[in-house]
């Protein structure tokens, strides 16, 4: 696997870890595909203390929740792609949180082991097909009974439209509809159907994710659609989450900086040629200051200046005095 699918894969990983960290999102989830009835208040998220040996590496549980009252805990691992050694990890990670309450256990008059469920959610591209327990390859292999295991249920979005993720109404419906796109027609349909409704919060927070992945050139749509793409694709969605002023500011703003840098290399190269250290400071100064007073000259107030470029108010005076 190259580098930036590596890096591709993590923010996958990141971006639904941020969703399903928030408890309604994970209420929603595994009413959905789980078919589980939890109350939002009755979850409570678990912190990076779940954590087992794998192999010779540390991994970590993506999220963990417990069920508020009761000794019950929910397991969820991405995965974006197929990975044929998860029923060894899931055993792992089961026996780890059991571990972790030992002694809780002990102290308790019950003395109730931990229920703990175990789901994979697989945004990968192939069907998953990797055994669930390790029953499953035990059961030819061996004349003894095979063992029972910890069983993990999968969620795979092959199985599921992107209309019917759209529909969910809810912030991972959104990136999962993102992560099944394959065309720039699938894009298209995403943007209309959004632009069709009033998206709720949740959905925005969603949207402004995938936003701020495309800023980073690293994002869940740079291996299904073509690089060049990825600033029309950004422009689209903020268009959709930004008011109008908002997006005018935005653009001008990132023009702003773009000029500046412009300003700063001519004026470095001229430094440069004069046989000035200080060049690329002195360039980008001088840049700012012409495009500062342009914009002053133009009718716009000091404060609009200040506003929309984020130079303080007392600079600007300074500058156009």
């Amino acid at each position: 696997m190259n580098k930036k699918k590596r890096e591709n894969n993590k923010i996958h990983d990141s971006i639904i870890k941020d969703v399903l960290e928030e408890k309604k999102e994970f209420r929603d989830f595994i009413r959905t595909f789980y078919n589980i009835e939890v109350e939002e208040e009755k979850l409570e998220l678990q912190n990076k203390e779940y954590r087992t040996r794998f192999g010779l590496r540390t991994r970590y549980i993506d999220v963990l929740y417990k069920i508020k009252g009761e000794e019950t805990y929910i397991i969820l691992e991405h995965q974006s792609t197929v990975d044929y050694a998860m029923s060894e990890r899931i055993g792992e990670y089961c026996l780890a949180v059991v571990r972790s309450r030992r002694r809780y256990m002990l102290r308790s008059r019950n003395r109730i082991a931990p229920l703990v469920y175990a789901i994979v959610l697989s945004t990968a591209k192939r069907v998953w097909d990797a055994t669930r327990t390790i029953k499953q390859d035990e059961g030819n292999l061996y004349k003894l009974p095979a063992q029972k295991y910890p069983e993990y249920e999968v969620i795979d979005i092959n199985d599921y439209k992107i209309e019917y993720l759209l529909n969910l109404r809810t912030g991972l419906g959104i990136i999962l509809a993102f992560e099944k796109i394959k065309t720039k027609e699938d894009f298209t349909y995403i943007i209309e159907s959004l632009k069709r409704r009033e998206i709720n919060k949740r959905e925005r927070r969603a949207v402004e994710l995938i936003v701020e992945h495309l800023e980073e050139e690293i994002s869940i749509l740079t291996n299904k659609l073509p690089e060049e793409k990825i600033e029309e694709m950004r422009e689209e969605l903020l268009k959709i989450i930004m008011k109008e002023g908002d997006f005018i500011m935005m653009n001008f703003t990132k023009a702003f900086v773009k000029i500046v840098q412009e300003e700063g290399k001519k004026a470095r190269k001229e430094a440069i040629k004069e046989g000035r250290k200080e060049g690329r400071k002195e360039g980008r100064k001088l840049g700012e200051q012409n495009i500062i007073k342009s914009l002053f000259r133009s009718k716009m107030s000091a404060k609009e200046i200040s506003d929309r470029t984020g130079i303080d108010l007392s600079e600007i005076l300074r500058i156009v005095k």
